[in-house]
């Protein structure tokens, strides 16, 4: 288990070890040589969300661990936790974020267990706390990442890290639709398939998309028949180490080797910009109108905020140790960063691009995940 104090640097990990926390980190590199990081300098007028308009109803905040309490719901408006629960015959979390699929009610979440390495996708009914399927993926001695579903909800993507597989799952059979495992990792033999999602172009067109680690490079599949599209060398040490895709399709990738952020064209995987992250940015989130670009960080204690048009710094907000997940509040008005070596979130004002309040948990949170109820 990792100490309750001080960082623990990405660098000194395997990707995806048994750590508490479950983050996928890196292994040591040094500084790409080829090409140099992008400055980028801060913006000159403070840029916020466009606040969302939302329905009437309630928003929830759910904070998961891999000790006891395994599940706690936070009311945002009082910042109180008001439910928790610990799930039967429970094993431990894989890596899960904010950009995990949710239908209906159902959150999909990656569980494994740590003495077999046995990998189980699992979904977990929001309003009983209750899991309702489980669906074995197989055996995978590191991580294990859900994206975002097809636009048609036919499949459900999972990325297997150090097996190096991708399988597609039907969430309306809950099913195992197939098992690519001789997908493309990179150069060298430490390439991994490291998260996973779905890209939609400006044509409507769909790829799968994940980043390889030590292979450093980034991927895009046919989300249907599981064929290369393109693969695109970073250079050297870069490791490219994780990825969401924006509503616009671009994809943006955390660098934990070169401490950056890249954004590629999701076409061709043209890069478009690489912009200098603090210590090991490790996830990403959005603002509910794609303006706005959080990143999150395993080997540091802040959260930064990008413009995502102009790929300008906007803030760098200090909230504690380790915030390696993220969630927003649907308005755009919060973004919650856990703290996984403080038991507790941290509540950010994106007004003010300040620290409101920290919900105390009574234990360290591996991941962060909002939803409306209307």
């Amino acid at each position: 288990m990792l100490g309750a104090l001080g960082l623990v640097s990405a660098a000194l990990l395997g990707c995806g070890d048994d750590d508490d926390d479950e983050r996928p980190t890196a292994a040591a590199t040094s500084a790409p040589a080829t090409e140099t990081a992008v400055a980028s300098p801060r913006a000159t007028e403070t840029v916020v969300p466009t606040e969302v308009a939302q329905p009437g109803g309630r928003v929830e905040l759910f904070a998961f661990s891999n000790s006891s309490p395994h599940i706690s719901v936070i009311d945002v408006e009082t910042n109180a936790v008001v439910r928790t629960a610990d799930l039967p015959d429970f094993t431990s979390w894989t890596w899960n974020d904010d950009n995990n699929f949710l239908d209906g009610s159902l959150l999909w979440l990656g569980t494994k267990d740590r003495d077999t390495n046995e990998v189980t996708i699992v979904t977990l009914d929001l309003d009983t706390l209750e899991i309702t399927h489980r669906i074995p993926v197989g055996q995978d001695p590191q991580n294990v990442y859900i994206g975002k579903a097809l636009a048609d909800g036919s499949a459900v993507h999972i990325g297997l890290q150090g097996s190096g597989r991708v399988v597609p799952i039907d969430p309306r059979t809950f099913e195992v639709i197939a098992d690519w495992d001789d997908v493309p990792l990179g150069s060298g033999s430490e390439g991994v398939v490291c998260d996973a999602d779905i890209s939609i172009d400006a044509s409507g067109v769909e790829r799968f998309v994940y980043p390889t680690r030590a292979g450093d490079s980034i991927v895009s599949l046919d989300p249907r028949s599981g064929e290369t599209l393109r693969e695109v060398a970073t250079p050297g040490g870069t490791v490219p180490l994780m990825l969401s895709t924006g509503s616009d399709g671009r994809i943006w990738v955390q660098d934990t080797g070169s401490n950056t952020n890249s954004i590629y064209e999701p076409t061709n995987l043209e890069l478009l910009r690489r912009i200098p992250s603090g210590q090991g940015p490790i996830v990403n989130s959005f603002s509910p109108d794609g303006r706005l670009v959080y990143v999150g960080h395993g080997d540091d204690t802040i959260v930064q905020v990008i413009d995502s048009e102009t790929y300008e710094e906007v803030a760098r907000v200090t909230v504690g140790t380790n915030p390696q997940k993220l969630a927003v509040h649907p308005d755009g008005t919060r973004v919650y960063a856990i703290l996984t070596q403080e038991a507790s979130v941290a509540v950010i004002d994106t007004a003010s691009w300040e620290v409101m309040e920290r919900v105390m948990l009574g234990t360290n949170p591996t991941t962060a995940f909002v939803r409306s109820v209307v």
